[in-house]
Formats: C-alpha cells, structure tokens, sequence
C-alpha cells in the first residue's frame, strides 16, 4: 500500500507541478528565469524526496554556490539522482537529459519550457553542437550545468565508463568542473525499482578542478582521471557509512 500511494502521490505532483511552472514561465516570459527556474525545481526535488522519504546529507555546498560558470558533474545509478539534483541546484542552474525525455506526457513540455540541456545520445554530432551551443549559453548566462559524465544509469552500483561529453562542454567554455558524488541512491533505489526505500543519501560536493589545461587530445585522460577520484571518494563516503549504520542498528 505504500508503494502505491508513493508511486501516486509522486505522479500527480510531478503532472501539477509541470503545468504550474510552465504557466509561471510564460506567464513572466521567461525573464526570470536564471533565478526562477532552479527554485522551480528545488521545490520539485525536495518534494518528490519527502514523498520518498528520503533525507539528503550535503557537505561542500559552497562549491555550488559560487555565481560563475561551472560544470557540475555526478555519478548517476538511480531514479532518485533527479530528485537529488534538483533538490541542490544553485542560481542560474541548468541540468543536461536525454532528449527522449520530451516524448514524456507533460514532462516533456516542462523540461522544454525550463531550458533543459537535451542531449540525443544517439547522434554524436548533434550531441557535440548541443555542447557547443550550451558553452555560448554559459557564458551569456552565467550557467551552472549539471551533467552524469556516466549518461546513464547501471544495473550494479560501480560506476560506468565516462564519456566525453562533460569534459568537452568544459573544454569549450573553460568553465571548471565541480564533481558532486552521491553515495546512498543506488541502495534506496535501484534500477528496476518501482518504490524507493525510505534512507539517508550523502551528497559530498569536491573543490572545483580547473580545466583551462584541457585539450581535444586529453579529454580521455581527463575524463578516467576524474572517473579514478569518484571511484576513491565513494569507498571513501561508504567506509563512513557502515560504521554509522552498525552503531544505528546495534
């Protein structure tokens, strides 16, 4: 039953949710919208993780925070990672999807009035003029976009191979890359799951990595680098977790 009712309760948020935040950024023309938009989406994202009843535990916030031009990259294995992110965008916030989300009913529309990134994974090209269109915008708004280096979710919780995506929209606006590592998601929601357990997710947000030394040659190098310190980090967060998890359990 309360599967259900989570599941009902998270749907018809979402559907009234999209036709308030696209009647309110017509309605102001979009004008507003470096401000109005990521509050939109915090109050989505900490309102489908109460309905969840999931707690988030940020540190390093203030890496976020800064009004300039960033990167914003995570590790991406559950449903929640949606939730989580919109929950946490700073001013002038934008986050990258996948296109195919304009084919879902009035999420699709939402994520087109709100100024999403969308990204057709299956056409390399147009995926590369996305990114260089959104570096422009970048630096006419100064845009923080949040992005999976990963660009889909897995079936286990290791991370998967990074793509280059992240790290060339860095290469082309210069904007440094501010790595956010979830722990916690991928447990309380895996792939598959239709319900998600109610937990506490860990969000540890790193200091900024300057990109001005990037080339179209190191992108690779670059990309299994950052891919390395998200591998140690996360053994970091959970060797944290299990003694706190005993010690509750006990």
């Amino acid at each position: 039953m309360r599967g259900a009712l989570q599941i009902a309760a998270s749907w018809l948020f979402t559907l009234a949710f999209g036709v308030s935040a696209c009647a309110l950024t017509f309605l102001t023309l979009g004008l507003s919208a470096r401000w109005l938009t990521p509050r939109l989406l915090n109050f989505w994202g900490r309102t489908m993780l109460r309905i969840a009843g999931v707690t988030l535990e940020l540190e390093g916030g203030e890496h976020l925070n800064a009004d300039a031009m960033k990167v914003a990259t995570f590790n991406h294995g559950s449903l929640l990672d949606a939730f989580i992110i919109t929950a946490i965008m700073p001013t002038g916030s934008v986050a990258a999807l996948k296109r195919e989300a304009l084919y879902y009913p009035i999420v699709g529309v939402t994520v087109w009035m709100l100024g999403f990134l969308l990204i057709d994974r299956g056409n390399t090209a147009r995926a590369h003029r996305t990114m260089d269109r959104a570096a422009a915008r970048m630096a006419r708004e100064r845009l923080t976009v949040f992005i999976a280096p990963e660009g889909t979710r897995h079936k286990t919780d290791a991370l998967g191979a990074f793509k280059k995506g992240a790290f060339r929209l860095a290469l082309d606006s210069r904007a440094p890359l501010v790595p956010v590592v979830i722990d916690g998601a991928f447990r309380l929601h895996p792939p598959g799951r239709t319900i998600t357990t109610p937990g506490v997710v860990r969000i540890r947000v790193l200091p900024p990595r300057d990109t001005r030394g990037f080339t179209e040659e190191t992108l690779g190098e670059e990309a299994e680098a950052l891919r390395a310190l998200y591998d140690a980090e996360l053994a970091k967060m959970r060797g944290e977790r299990q003694p706190a998890e005993a010690a509750s359990a006990a």
